[in-house]
């Protein structure tokens, strides 16, 4: 690589670090999730959904409807008056009625004692269990078994061929890397098409191009972005795994990574198209930015281009059968294409040939646009009213 593009892009890369405000972008957002995190892992210590007994606790009931057994444990032979005397004595922390019709309304009372504002409170979730437990008493294993649900489905999907299908499981990774993108987007859109407007809005582009050559200056911020945004993307996405790993006791997480199938093509595949796909997209940006006179001009003429890529998306539906006309055009139109493959590849609608295909289309166009930001900027570097684009020199 050329010692001035790598000049350009370190110096790029260093002015950003050292910026409190790049950080400050970098980690709100990561902050945010972990203050999510914590906040919904102290409520799911706080809130138990299925109580169970301890030794400090008392319970009464009384069963007027005659659903537990003899000699069951904390019935009493008092009524619900009684019963709510025992709680504001303090006698019993816990109070159950069994109302008589109880097969017609389906409703136990439930008394205690409370203190203070109670949003959360499940006890009364106690009685269930207490009532499960002596029903399993009278019935035998199979049935306990059918009634409680304790046992598990076990889906086999199959291939036409007959083989083992796990199309979900291959379309975890595919679509993860899709979320990677958008994130890129995201975080680094607005960056991407400052980068040369701030240069021409603060009239130093002229001054930066005495000392190099538009080709090396617009080349070498493209690379110092595309590292910035990796610094950002890795800073968001670590603490996600991290806390996924943490987690991976959980009976959804667990499934999830159970189900994750490695497939070595499709990863390096889909991992080539997000490079190609975020050159093309910082080529763009870099374009419109080196078309514009200030940040205002360059916000509107980017916000088709971003259209356009998440375009495919209205359309998912169809992403997910057999391709269609819409489809194939989606695939293969530079803006939409990013887009357009991840989903395809995901929902395992479109073929190896195909998926490289769009991939140098994308890669090409990613050129293209590079190309075109060079020779524009040297065109416009000094161009402050942006009336008319210079591309060509005047003969």
């Amino acid at each position: 690589m050329n010692k001035h593009i790598l000049r350009v892009a370190k110096f790029e890369i260093v002015r950003q670090l050292k910026k409190p405000a790049f950080w400050a972008a970098t980690l709100l957002l990561p902050a945010l999730i972990g203050g999510i995190y914590f906040i919904s892992f102290i409520s799911t210590q706080e809130v138990d959904e299925n109580p169970i007994l301890d030794e400090n606790t008392t319970v009464a009931i009384t069963d007027d409807a005659g659903i537990l057994s003899d000699g069951a444990p904390f019935v009493i032979n008092g009524d619900k008056e009684y019963g709510k005397e025992m709680v504001k004595n303090g006698e019993v922390d816990l109070y159950y009625y069994i109302p008589e019709d109880f097969l017609e309304n389906k409703k136990v009372e439930f008394y205690h004692v409370s203190e203070g504002l109670e949003i959360f409170n499940n006890d009364g979730n106690i009685i269930k269990g207490l009532l499960l437990q002596d029903v399993m008493k009278r019935v035998d294993g199979q049935d306990a078994l059918v009634l409680t649900g304790g046992y598990e489905i076990v889906d086999n999907k199959m291939t036409k061929d007959g083989g083992e299908a796990n199309a979900l499981g291959k379309a975890i990774i595919p679509f993860f890397i899709g979320l990677v993108f958008f994130m890129f987007i995201a975080l680094c859109g607005n960056r991407f098409l400052m980068t040369v407007v701030e240069e021409k809005e603060n009239r130093i582009s002229e001054l930066i191009l005495t000392s190099v050559s538009s080709k090396h200056l617009i080349v070498g911020k493209i690379i110092a972005m595309l590292v910035l945004g990796l610094v950002q993307i890795l800073v968001l996405v670590i603490p996600i795994l991290i806390i996924v790993l943490i987690n991976r006791d959980n009976q959804f997480i667990n499934m999830v990574l159970s189900m994750i199938e490695i497939d070595l093509v499709a990863i390096v595949l889909s991992l080539l198209l997000f490079i190609v796909s975020a050159v093309f997209y910082a080529g763009t940006c870099t374009f419109v930015g080196s078309l514009v006179a200030t940040a205002r001009d360059a916000s509107s003429f980017i916000g088709p281009a971003i259209i356009m890529m998440v375009f495919p998306l209205y359309f998912m539906q169809m992403f997910m059968m057999e391709p269609n006309l819409i489809v194939q055009i989606m695939t293969y139109f530079p803006f939409s294409a990013p887009v357009a493959l991840m989903l395809r590849e995901g929902f395992g609608t479109i073929t190896t040939a195909e998926y490289l295909v769009g991939i140098l289309v994308v890669a090409i166009s990613a050129i293209i646009m590079i190309k075109l930001a060079v020779k524009s900027f040297q065109k416009n570097a000094i161009n402050f009213s942006m009336v008319k684009p210079k591309f060509l020199r005047k003969r």
